[in-house]
């Protein structure tokens, strides 16, 4: 059995920032300015609580770098993204009118619950290519609260809480590649941008013209050799936007993140906005990575104390409760929040004008920007003052990499582990590494076949779910299993069971707009329309009866139209084949569901082969007790998990 992860070392993977060069995550105290503790010894503040910092929106490192900062700025409940929109004037002039209609924005983060105030309509699954892709409980969802904070700046829609994405109509694919340790290796980033590059035209009608990556390397060779930024490079030239985090680790720092530092793409940092709507007082975040180089960042936008979607008992959640702003909303804190914010204004600027390149969008988002009174010459996003600028006639000339470069440069140095070996040197997760050979292939948009990376099975090869605003797929609840038709029979009677997820027909569920829930070609239905606790549900020929109807309740419970009842799990069973059931509708994991909440799913499949280490399996069982049951993570605490990345002082989500 794998050596689980230590508390320590999980502290040092966890921060969506993630950490500071040279340092091991550690807790700084309300009010504390992370860059006073620039240098400190980590053994000197290791085993500090981090929940005991009162008024944390989440875990600092030493070095100052953490994408969801200790709470240095003023006590109060942050800057909703409806404040965001008046301060970025995405609600002026021009720019009032768009809503990022008919744009892609790729995700490339650690995945997306599905939560209060994100619609279903808006939200993709591309593969998932993380570690959790093994366990059918946690895959594609964010188990770490990184990725659907993300998701509710771009397109979220509690408008009770203030989250009013910046883009509502835009569509966001996510790719998830992080654990919720936020762990990942370089090689897995790289994969999930060429998959990107090849499918950003899947949807014709929504385009993929925006990547957003909140996540950065200290490692990095030149940008005319360095793989990751080939990667993104690739991706630009195909006509996407990429928009990147520069970095938390502070105005010391001698450069911004890789690949932010690749000259092509659109380098963003945060700017403290002092919890107003008028920019006179905005400066740049102290966090965000100053630069020694002469690539500096293009722009800031606000990424301090933004108010986005809470991910319930998520990592982030659980260890940071004073971040929590009422029952939906949560703080953070870093150049990932700023990213965002300004990935949602390059799909604006699309819808605007569809046929911009990217390198027109950039200058377009640089030269529409506000000078800040105190921003040592940075400016500010102005959403209406880029919208309301011409067509500009741009074409950045900067030396195009080719991506030979080594893989162990890119890292920085720093390893995923497990059971103490270290993925280090010319080795992706799965085995041997030509930068020369994947670079060939990238180049040619050729890296990936269906679902297999570079010779590497990581994903499915195509999409389950046929579309539609309220979603076409599998239906999971509790135990982590998911609503399933027994033995895929399709005659009138056959019994809706619990059965472990494994994305066949029996398990395509698609909500209808008139109410009813279908697969197979029948509806799920209450046995002879029956009203008692107990009466069993089944599949039947659709027929627009109350007992065929059904709604979602903002606890995910599905409650029958005819009965009042909800769909319930029989006996609190969780083996394979118990029938579902109606009963009272109450406040229990064995009512609580996850409706298809995207309208299209990339299908997964098993890894392959060992882990680095030569043994072992990909699964991960210490997670075999944890599932979403709705609306929340549950099951065992937050520990244990075995894809650790306890060396990542320089290798982050920002």
């Amino acid at each position: 059995m794998r050596k689980p992860l230590t508390a320590g070392a999980l502290a040092a993977a966890v921060a969506a920032g993630l950490l500071a060069p040279g340092g091991t995550a550690t807790a700084v105290p309300a009010g504390t300015d992370p860059a006073a503790v620039a240098g400190t010894d980590p053994a000197a503040v290791a085993g500090t609580d981090p929940v005991a910092a009162a008024g944390a929106e989440a875990v600092a490192a030493a070095g100052g770098g953490a994408g969801f900062l200790a709470d240095e700025w003023p006590a109060g409940a942050g800057t909703t993204v409806r404040s965001v929109r008046s301060i970025v004037r995405a609600d002026a002039g021009p720019a009032a009118a768009l809503t990022g209609q008919g744009v892609g924005i790729a995700l490339v983060d650690t995945g997306i619950a599905p939560v209060t105030g994100l619609p279903a309509g808006q939200v993709v699954n591309g593969p998932d290519l993380s570690f959790e892709s093994q366990s059918s409980q946690l895959r594609y969802l964010d188990t770490f609260g990184h990725g659907t904070h993300m998701a509710g700046i771009m397109v979220g829609n509690d408008t009770a809480a203030g989250t009013e994405g910046l883009a509502p109509r835009a569509k966001v694919t996510s790719v998830k590649v992080g654990t919720a340790t936020g762990a990942a290796d370089v090689s897995q980033m790289i994969a999930a941008i060429d998959w990107v590059v090849a499918n950003r035209d899947y949807d014709p009608a929504n385009p993929i013209r925006v990547l957003n990556l909140s996540y950065g390397t200290a490692g990095m060779s030149a940008s005319t050799v360095d793989p990751l930024m080939y990667a993104v490079e690739q991706a630009w030239q195909a006509g996407i936007v990429v928009v990147i985090a520069a970095g938390n680790d502070g105005a010391a720092t001698a450069a911004l993140t890789n690949p932010a530092m690749d000259p092509f793409v659109v380098a963003v940092g945060a700017s403290t906005t002092n919890q107003t709507v008028t920019t006179a007082d905005d400066t740049i975040a102290p966090f965000t990575n100053g630069s020694a180089a002469a690539r500096k960042v293009d722009l800031l936008a606000p990424g301090t104390s933004i108010v986005s979607l809470r991910d319930v008992n998520s990592y982030v959640d659980t260890q940071y409760p004073n971040a929590r702003v009422g029952a939906t909303g949560f703080k953070g804190s870093g150049t990932s929040q700023a990213a965002a914010v300004v990935s949602s204004a390059a799909a604006l600027l699309l819808q605007q004008r569809p046929g911009l390149t990217p390198d027109q969008v950039k200058a377009l988002l640089v030269r529409g920007a506000t000078a800040l009174p105190a921003g040592r010459n940075l400016r500010e996003l102005n959403v209406a003052g880029s919208a309301a600028l011409a067509t500009p006639a741009m074409t950045q000339t900067f030396a195009k990499g080719n991506g030979t470069g080594p893989l162990e440069t890119t890292r920085g140095g720093n390893h995923l582990t497990v059971d103490g070996v270290a993925l280090s040197g010319e080795r992706s997760i799965f085995g041997p590494w030509s930068s020369a050979a994947w670079a060939a292939q990238a180049g040619r948009q050729a890296s990936w076949s269906g679902g297999v990376w570079m010779g590497y099975r990581m994903a499915g090869d195509t999409w389950t779910g046929a579309g539609g605003d309220g979603g076409t797929g599998q239906i999971s609840g509790y135990a982590g299993k998911c609503v399933d038709v027994m033995n895929r029979r399709t005659a009138n009677g056959t019994p809706i069971q619990l059965y472990d997820c494994n994305n066949t027909p029996a398990q395509y569920w698609s909500l209808q707009p008139d109410g009813s829930i279908r697969a197979l070609g029948k509806c799920l239905d209450v046995t002879s329309a029956g009203t008692a606790n107990g009466t069993k549900v089944q599949l039947y020929g659709c027929n627009g009866t109350p007992a065929q109807l059904w709604q979602v309740t903002p606890a995910r419970q599905l409650v029958n139209v005819g009965s009042g009842k909800c769909l319930d799990v029989t006996g609190w069973n969780q083996a394979n084949g118990t029938q579902l059931q109606i009963w009272d509708c109450g406040d229990q994991d064995n009512q609580r569901w996850v409706p298809p909440y995207t309208s299209r799913t990339w299908s997964a499949a098993t890894w392959a082969g060992t882990p680095w280490t030569g043994n072992g399996s990909w699964s991960d069982p210490e997670w075999s007790g944890q599932y979403w049951t709705g609306h929340y993570w549950s099951g065992h605490y937050w520990s244990g998990h075995y894809w650790s990345a306890d060396d990542w002082s320089t290798t982050a989500w920002s």
